[in-house]
């Protein structure tokens, strides 16, 4: 397939080789894999979410497996921005592949922090439930950098709305979907754990938001949900993705989004 830029309007851009990235959480920060997976393979590796600080003292991630998806309880590894700018950024400015740095929380500071790091091609910001002040947040993250900006949003009766304002707001391209809300029971003990929901059983969801995001908008749209065969990337990119980012399949098989990216 030819190469893709997510962020066209952008003055720096952010061409991949391919439209298959990782996304935030399941590849890690893309190095813990880089002997083992061909990372050259892959369009762009989203790494784990980060925040100005970082957040290991909050209960550790539990993965429960459901019928058709993952269950993720608790909080995904977060070493904070100093860390990752002292340990993985010089890694990442030998890579040939994008780095796009995953932020859940401090959006502004983080991203005031990042101008001119190499090693890094662009951000990707993502929102929960509460999107309120999600335009408000965009715009303060335009005002201090100029990287590609990718929005992660997730399933919501005001999607589209939302979506527009992100865009007005300054986002360079939008990522559907961050995962919903959903709970299992503790295969060990009964109790009702409470979660975000990955994998098979939200894709069809997330292919129809897919598809109404595209039909209002100009910006490149990158599908995230359940992706874990050539087949659903041909399906999202047939609904108007420009790209797919590959999640919870890669916590099975490190080397999926890589075949994906060869079979496209």
């Amino acid at each position: 397939m030819p190469r893709v830029d997510l962020a066209p309007d952008n003055p720096y851009g952010l061409l991949l080789r391919t439209p298959v990235l990782t996304a935030a959480g399941c590849f890690g920060f893309g190095i813990e894999y880089e002997r083992t997976v061909p990372v050259e393979c892959l369009g762009a590796i989203v790494t784990g979410s980060i925040s100005l600080r970082g957040r290991n003292a909050l209960p550790p991630l539990r993965l429960i497996e459901t019928p058709a998806g993952v269950l993720s309880v608790g909080t995904w590894r977060n070493p904070g921005l100093k860390r990752v700018l002292r340990e993985y950024a010089p890694v990442w400015r030998t890579w040939k592949t994008p780095i796009i740095l995953s932020v859940a929380a401090d959006h502004s500071d983080v991203a005031a922090a990042l101008e001119g790091i190499e090693g890094i091609a662009g951000l990707e910001i993502t929102f929960g439930d509460e999107l309120i002040a999600a335009a408000r947040t965009v715009a303060a993250v335009r005002a201090v950098t100029l990287l590609p900006l990718l929005v992660k949003l997730p399933l919501h009766e005001r999607l589209i709305a939302v979506a527009r304002s992100i865009v007005d707001a300054g986002a360079d391209a939008l990522t559907i979907a961050f995962p919903p809300r959903s709970c299992a029971p503790d295969p060990h003990t009964g109790e009702l754990l409470h979660g975000r929901l990955s994998g098979p059983a939200i894709r069809p969801l997330v292919l129809a938001a897919i598809a109404d995001v595209c039909a209002m908008t100009h910006v490149p749209v990158v599908a995230c949900g359940g992706i874990g065969t050539v087949e659903d990337a041909r399906a999202f990119l047939s609904a108007g993705a420009t790209a797919v980012q590959v999640g919870s399949a890669l916590l099975a098989d490190p080397f999926v989004a890589v075949r994906i990216a060869n079979a496209l």
